[in-house]
């Protein structure tokens, strides 16, 4: 084994050959050691070198994305807040018609009249057919409170919602029953049925689930 000292490079020649010394590569100074084949490269001083990362930010470490905030969400609140943006679409429906009168409505008034032999009773739920506005408000106001359930101090009124959402579809219900034959639904009606029904399944499901996780 021999020394240059010119290089500062040692090299063991082999017998019978005779030594050449090699001048530096560009670049690099004397008594550098090169890297070997199948090894990773470190680059000066022993900082390590990054390359492009899938975000496309090159030097930077890819990190990997976090779970979203309604991803978090436990289901029973999830469930509620599906049941707001049900009762918020139903407190639109008072805007379109609740009832639909035709052309016929006279002579179907005689005949739902005859039919009554000319003693009618009037049910307590009859009284309140043209007042379904209410219930649909508070239906509404129902769909905007499940939005509160989103900050976890808010979620203790669950059941309070529930129980307005209930009460408020029920109500509704009745409206809808106690109408005289000759008066038929309008579309605003139907449709607010049917998006209360959903409100309150959604709604009484998120109650339901919350309170079985209570007892575990």
């Amino acid at each position: 084994m021999t020394e240059n000292p010119n290089y500062g490079e040692t090299w063991t020649g082999a017998p019978g050959h005779q030594q050449v010394n090699q001048p530096p590569a560009p670049g690099t100074h004397p008594g550098q050691q090169f890297p070997t084949y199948g090894q990773p490269q470190q680059a000066p001083y022993g900082a390590p070198q990054y390359g492009p990362n899938p975000q496309g930010t090159y030097g930077v470490p890819a990190q990997p994305a976090g779970p979203s905030f309604f991803t978090q969400l436990p289901l029973p609140y999830k469930l509620a807040v599906g049941s707001g943006i049900a009762g918020v679409i139903t407190y639109f429906m008072g805007f379109v018609a609740w009832i639909s009168v035709g052309e016929e409505i006279e002579r179907k008034a005689e005949r739902w009249a005859d039919e009554m032999n000319g003693d009618f009773g009037v049910p307590a739920f009859l009284t309140m057919v043209f007042t379904p506005g209410y219930f649909l408000l508070f239906l509404g106001a129902a769909g905007v409170a499940s939005f509160a359930f989103l900050v976890p101090k808010w979620r203790k009124y669950l059941p309070q919602v529930a129980g307005l959402v209930v009460l408020s579809w029920l109500g509704l219900l009745a409206c809808a029953l106690a109408l005289p034959s000759f008066i038929s639904l309008g579309a605003g009606a139907i449709i607010a049925l049917i998006l209360g029904s959903v409100q309150l399944a959604l709604i009484g499901a998120a109650v339901i689930l919350d309170g079985r996780a209570d007892d575990k």
